[in-house]
């Protein structure tokens, strides 16, 4: 693997570590095994809304200022120029640090806990690794599992064909929910 691919998985390898640290951290500190499992569970989950949200309010936002497209362009529109550059599938550290800060801040003052949080954060950002994982393969990967060529499928429908639709990337739920949801429909036809 070369140097720029090494580089390109940095915020992949910095979130790893961080999460296992807290999850080590906040796991230790007297909390029931179902609260943890809870916790990291409702967090995972959390990723959902959170991918949806990002993906169609902020990356698709139509900024006016010169600087906002800028910024938007960055952080998603080249990535929509240029599906295939391998270097715009993983989100920076620069884009996803105050995310993942909020987050936790949020969930800390919903809590009133830092462990209730760390763990919460723990969830969640194993939901973006996972996230991360499953965008990287709509783009690059031909699965054998059906679940994942439909997501492959429907996330390049998004790219290629209805970019105001399907926002997203590890399952359609919120699409449904919020009606951004359009089936991926086989052109094939079988021959009987």
């Amino acid at each position: 693997m070369s140097v720029a691919a090494w580089k390109e998985f940095i915020p992949w390898y910095f979130y790893s570590a961080v999460l296992l640290c807290l999850g080590f951290l906040a796991a230790g500190q007297g909390l029931s095994a179902l609260s943890v499992v809870v916790f990291v569970a409702s967090g995972f989950l959390s990723w959902g809304l959170i991918e949806y949200v990002l993906h169609r309010f902020i990356f698709h936002y139509d900024a006016q200022s010169r600087t906002g497209r800028k910024l938007l362009y960055y952080a998603h529109i080249s990535h929509h120029d240029d599906p295939e550059r391998r270097s715009r599938h993983l989100a920076s550290l620069i884009l996803s640090t105050p995310i993942a800060a909020v987050y936790w801040l949020l969930a800390w003052a919903a809590t009133g806990s830092w462990r209730a949080a760390s763990l919460l954060l723990v969830g969640m950002g194993g939901g973006y690794l996972y996230y991360q994982w499953i965008h990287f393969q709509c783009h690059h990967g031909k699965s054998r599992l059906r679940v994942l060529r439909y997501l492959r499928r429907y996330h390049l429908l998004h790219h290629y064909q209805t970019p105001e639709l399907r926002f997203g990337v590890t399952s359609p739920i919120f699409d449904f929910v919020f009606r951004t949801f359009r089936p991926v429909i086989n052109r094939r036809r079988r021959v009987a």
